[in-house]
Parts: structure tokens; C-alpha cells; sequence
């Protein structure tokens, strides 16, 4: 394959790649130099396809720059009929020259202090509650951000928690082993006190490296079970990275493209689910689908447990299993209705 022709310039390819962009605006750009090396037969640089993918954006949602001077009177618009939309614009002092001080958008990236500009916002405006958690991953601007002098987000105000999945990620970039991999995550989901004391004494057998390295965070931040209920279950920041599956059309695109498709695919997610709960509640369900498909799930495993009443009341029981649960182990658990309390969490 014949390489860069010099008459094959990012104009040519943005007509050909038109149509690529306008149905995926994420589509990358090793893929687009793909379809133009088997349409014209020549390999274009990553730069001139870059470039041709930036002027096909700008056509289909206008230049960046009038993007940028459109964006104010938009959000304007939605506060003005929207009812409880709140905007925060900050500009930058920038030195154009000796005797002028003019003020320019700017852009920081995931820094301490952009974090730091998101959290309180987002603080004040959308998560006042007390006892408010969060669960990220280790990146130091998050973390500075969160702990940072005067912030609203440690205790007792708010808590932090860590992804597992993200734990296990690091934890594969210290000790590269697959099989403790899987025993550290079952650590992390263990619900009793019992059940991580086994992980976690077979990860401490293993290399005691391993404990001292987790012992750096307090339990709390990173085991189920001593969460204290503040995660209800939710050990990943999946919660609201799946929300990226809805928002990935809308990046990569000029500024107010941006917010419009993000208001957009959201009213458009949250009308959608919203009627499917409806439909739920008109037929009688009590529960949604995904409980009621774990409810199912756990009934098939019912008579593989037997359970002791220990008092009159029928208050107190214990919960023992004849086989483990696929993905945990054989255990036994104490169960106290009028405490509302279990063993298993």
C-alpha cells in the first residue's frame, strides 16, 4: 500500500469520511485513516485525517470557536425554562499585553482544582444531605479535592469509598497475580466480618506484602463489610459510568453540541425509564425486574440451606448452608428479624 499522496488532503478526506462522523462523532481516528486507505488506495497521516475529522465536525455542529460564544445565551435559555437550572461560568484573567487584561475560557483537565470547582458545585447545589458517599478511584486530584482544607466532603458530612474494580486494577499493577486478584475482590464483597477474615487470611499466607499494601486504606474505604451500610451494595463506580454508554455520542464535539445532546439523550433515557416503571406498576408489580430476576435467582438455592429457630418469638434464627452459593463459600449466618439484622449483610 502506497503511502501519504500529496494531492489527498484533509479536505478530500472530509468529504469522504462525512458520512463516518455525522453517525458516530466518537468514531477514532485509526479507524477513519482505515476507510480512507481502502477507499484511495494511499495511507494518510494521522494529522491530516485529524484534521479532516475536526473540519467535518465544524460543519456538522458549527466551529469551536462560535460554539464557545453560543454557549452562554443557551444555558440561559434553559434557566429561564427549566425551572431549578443553575449555571456557574468562570472565566480567567489573561495578560494580552502590558497595559491589557482580558478574560479567556479555559480549559484544566482532571486537576485538583477542576475537581475541586465540580465537588463544591456540585455540593451546594445538588448533594447538601448529610452522610453523602462517594466512591471513586485513588486519582490524587479526586482524592486532593474531596479532603482538600474546608471541604464539605469528608466526615462527618461525607464519606469516600474506593472502586473495586479499580482496587483490583492497582492491585495487578503491584503484584501481578490473576488468582489473588480474585480473592482480593471476594475480599472486598465479603458482607461478614467471618467471610473476609478467610480472603483475607489466605492473601496474607500468600505474600504479606499484599495486607500491608491494603492496610494503607482504612477498611471502610475499600471492605463491604465495614462500610457501615453507606455503599448499599454498590462496590463499583458502575452506578454512574454506565450513564457514559448514553453520553459516549455526544463527545468530541464543539462545546454547546456538547450540553445540548447530553440535555437531549438524558430527557430521552429518563422519559424512556420512566415509562417502563409505569408499565411495571400498572400491571402490579411490587419489585423491578432486576430484583425480582435476584429473588429467582436466590429461590434456587433455598433448599440447598437448612435454618434453626432459636427462640419462641421466631425472631431469631441460623441460616446454614449445605452448599456454597455460586461465587462465594459454604457459611452459616445469624439472622435477627426484630433487629432486622444478618450476618451476611
Amino acid at each position: 500500500m502506497e503511502q501519504d499522496h500529496h494531492r489527498l488532503d484533509s479536505k478530500v478526506i472530509a468529504q469522504h469520511i462525512f458520512t463516518m462522523v455525522k453517525a458516530d462523532p466518537t468514531i477514532s481516528i485509526m479507524v477513519l485513516q482505515g476507510g480512507v486507505e481502502n477507499h484511495f488506495g494511499y495511507k494518510a497521516s494521522y494529522r491530516k485525517v485529524w484534521l479532516a475529522k475536526q473540519r467535518v465536525v465544524a460543519r456538522i455542529y458549527g466551529d469551536w470557536e462560535e460554539s464557545y460564544n453560543k454557549l452562554p445565551r443557551w444555558l440561559f435559555a434553559m434557566q429561564m425554562y427549566l425551572l431549578g437550572t443553575w449555571v456557574q461560568l468562570v472565566t480567567q484573567p489573561w495578560l494580552a499585553s502590558t497595559d491589557t487584561v482580558m478574560f479567556h475560557r479555559f480549559l484544566r483537565g482532571e486537576t485538583k482544582e477542576a475537581w475541586s470547582f465540580f465537588l463544591s458545585y456540585l455540593r451546594e447545589h445538588v448533594t447538601p444531605q448529610p452522610g453523602v458517599l462517594v466512591i471513586s478511584d485513588k486519582h490524587k486530584p479526586i482524592d486532593g479535592a474531596l479532603n482538600a482544607e474546608g471541604s464539605l466532603w469528608k466526615p462527618p458530612h461525607a464519606f469516600q469509598a474506593f472502586c473495586t474494580r479499580h482496587i483490583a486494577t492497582n492491585f495487578m499493577t503491584h503484584f501481578r497475580n490473576k488468582d489473588l486478584k480474585k480473592v482480593l475482590i471476594n475480599a472486598t464483597y465479603s458482607k461478614s466480618h467471618c467471610e473476609f477474615a478467610h480472603y483475607y487470611g489466605r492473601l496474607r499466607g500468600e505474600n504479606v506484602a499484599i495486607t500491608n499494601w491494603l492496610e494503607e486504606l482504612p477498611r471502610s474505604q475499600w471492605a463491604h463489610y465495614a462500610d457501615e451500610g453507606r455503599r448499599f451494595g454498590h462496590m463499583t463506580t458502575n452506578i454512574s459510568e454506565c450513564i457514559n454508554v448514553v453520553m459516549k455520542g455526544s463527545r468530541n464535539l464543539p462545546i454547546t453540541a456538547l450540553v445540548k445532546s447530553s440535555y437531549f439523550r438524558l430527557g430521552e433515557l429518563f422519559a424512556r425509564k420512566g415509562s417502563e416503571a409505569l408499565a411495571q406498576l400498572q400491571v402490579g408489580a411490587e419489585f423491578s425486574q432486576t430484583l425480582m430476576k435476584a429473588i429467582e435467582f436466590n429461590s434456587k438455592h433455598v433448599n440447598t440451606m437448612n435454618v434453626y429457630q432459636f427462640d419462641r418469638s421466631r425472631t431469631n434464627f441460623t441460616v446454614e448452608e449445605l452448599a456454597a452459593v455460586p461465587g462465594s463459600r459454604q457459611q452459616n449466618y445469624q439472622v435477627l428479624l426484630d433487629e432486622r439484622k444478618c450476618d451476611c449483610g
